[in-house]
């Protein structure tokens, strides 16, 4: 009696935990309908309550809206023209982006998010030459850019929104002295790479011609990394002649700019990366030379900064990748030379722990944040999948089915309306735009009891065993089993005179599916969730 299917399932009702079922990809429109397939999806951005993103559709690279539904997933432009978009910005309720309409080259294009209002802002380089404009920033309610010219290849550039006030605002060379894509934004400021003519050093602009001036002389032109503003001042990867890249720090003053520690004695420096404040002391990554590429902590003292954990002992290093604050700690990816681990830390020794380790996981090229989890892509080196965490081990995992992308530039997901939009390979379309819709159900919603069936094992890898109240077990009953897109997977007939009833799932993919058991008097409804 205590090995009934109903025993076994009230036993299950009373276990203290929950079954996400956060995996229900889906397909929201086929892009790229031609036989190369892959549309590409990327750089997702939000913008007036609706997502805006690149994608191919085959011929060129164009500017997509959608509200989610198929229906409302569409081109909006430009439509002439077979060049790339770049550089999807959000500013002043209008979309900036650089576009080539094949006679203008690469220029200024701002969208409204419709095609009628997605134009060429401004011809930059007249003719079919290209201004590239390029580290779009927003900064003291304009946009700034690099932009080239017949007079300056790379000049610094902002705009308002007009033609008219788009416009270069002095002679100086400009160029980001960091690998982030952006200038550096501090203090209402933007900070950058700049050469009058008279040598390089660190600029400084508000916007306007007259607050556009040198801060500091110096080559500032990291190799590698990014920056962050943390208690005041900001901190970035620099370099000299004498002791290479190493972490710098300024308040916006030339007095406040210098190197804050040679953590790797000698021009080798220790090219600091990885950048992040977390409780009032930046993060980041590190080699000393002795321990390798470890993740380090700063409080912005030279004697306050230093290596939290050696995790993998020697020169090698653990190389930790995508460091991001995340339930008031700070998260790395780490490798042991096999697989990638997830870390968290507090800053301490004590406090840097193990979450979990992903076998045959290599890399972890992006991670996004969404609701309360963490959302990463993760590679073996051969294929990218999408894995989930909630920060402790037993809810780090890959999402079931198989939800698979690709790691490529500017690849990105983007959150809307408790749906997380992403590219993804879905069944014989290829990669195309595709969303993660989310629902959580305690496992006593995995069982109906109320009627008269009950289902079990549940999830099940192979067969569903049916259990009926004997008045009814003497009655034919059809099944059809559901995918979570309402797809129709498998039928047929439970038959009357079967002293075992069964249903055979072994040939289903893994993932969440309904089940429905029925006759002409009697319908039952069931959730399972189909394993390996």
């Amino acid at each position: 009696m205590r090995n009934s299917p109903q025993f076994i399932a009230l036993c299950l009702l009373i276990l203290p935990f929950n079954i996400s079922f956060a995996q229900n990809l889906s397909l929201v429109k086929d892009i790229n309908t031609t036989a190369i397939n892959n549309s590409f999806p990327h750089n997702l951005t939000v913008f007036n309550s609706k997502l805006y993103f690149v994608a191919n559709n085959g011929v060129a690279h164009k500017l997509y809206v959608s509200d989610g539904t198929t229906a409302g997933t569409g081109l909006v432009g430009p439509t002439t023209g077979n060049g790339i978009v770049y550089y999807l910005t959000s500013y002043n309720s209008k979309l900036y982006f650089t576009y080539d309409d094949g006679v203008n080259g690469l220029e200024l294009w701002v969208s409204d998010g419709t095609t009628a209002g997605t134009t060429m802002l401004r011809d930059i380089w007249t003719g079919a030459l290209s201004a590239l404009p390029r580290y779009f920033t927003l900064c003291n309610g304009k946009l700034f850019f690099q932009a080239s010219t017949p007079t300056r290849s790379e000049g610094l550039w902002v705009t308002d929104g007009t033609a008219t006030g788009t416009q270069m605002l002095s002679s100086v060379y400009a160029a980001p002295f960091n690998s982030t894509g952006q200038f550096l934004v501090f203090n209402n400021k933007i900070y950058f790479q700049g050469n009058a003519g008279s040598g390089y050093g660190m600029w400084e602009s508000d916007g306007t011609t007259a607050g556009t001036q040198l801060v500091k002389t110096g080559f500032f032109g990291a190799s590698s990394g990014n920056y962050s503003v943390c208690n005041g001042k900001f901190y970035f990867n620099n370099g000299d002649a004498v002791n290479g890249n190493e972490l710098w720090v300024s308040d916006g003053t030339a007095s406040g700019t210098g190197m804050l520690k040679d953590i790797y004695s000698g021009f080798q420096g220790s090219e600091p990366s990885n950048f992040i404040c977390s409780n009032s002391k930046i993060y980041f990554t590190a080699n000393d030379g002795i321990n390798g590429n470890e993740l380090w902590i700063s409080d912005g003292t030279a004697p306050g900064t230093q290596l939290i954990k050696d995790i993998v002992a020697g020169s090698n290093g653990s190389t930790p990748q995508n460091v991001i604050e995340f339930n008031s700690q700070v998260y790395f990816f780490a490798s042991d030379g096999i697989a990638r681990q997830l870390y968290k830390t507090d800053g301490t020794v004590a406090g840097t722990q193990l979450v979990k380790t992903l076998p045959g996981i290599t890399s972890v090229p992006y991670i996004y944040e969404f609701g309360s989890k963490l959302y990463f892509l993760a590679s073996t080196g051969t294929a990218e999948s999408v894995f989930e965490s909630d920060g402790t081990a037993d809810g780090t995992k890959q999402i079931m089915p198989v939800v698979q992308s690709f790691n490529f530039a500017d690849v990105n997901f983007a959150g809307l309306n408790d749906v997380l939009y992403l590219p993804a390979f879905y069944e014989t379309q290829g990669l195309e735009f595709c969303k993660l819709t989310f629902s959580t159900t305690g496992i006593s919603e995995l069982f109906n009891l109320t009627g008269p069936v009950v289902i079990y094992p549940n999830p099940s890898s192979d067969i569903i065993n049916i259990k009926f109240q004997d008045k009814i077990s003497r009655l034919n009953f059809d099944y059809f089993i559901y995918n979570s897109n309402g797809q129709l997977m498998l039928n047929g007939t439970l038959n009357k005179y079967e002293n075992k009833k069964q249903i055979h799932v072994s040939e289903l993919k893994p993932g969440n599916y309904i089940l429905k058991i029925h006759n002409a008097k009697h319908l039952q409804t069931f959730k399972f969730l189909k394993i390996q």
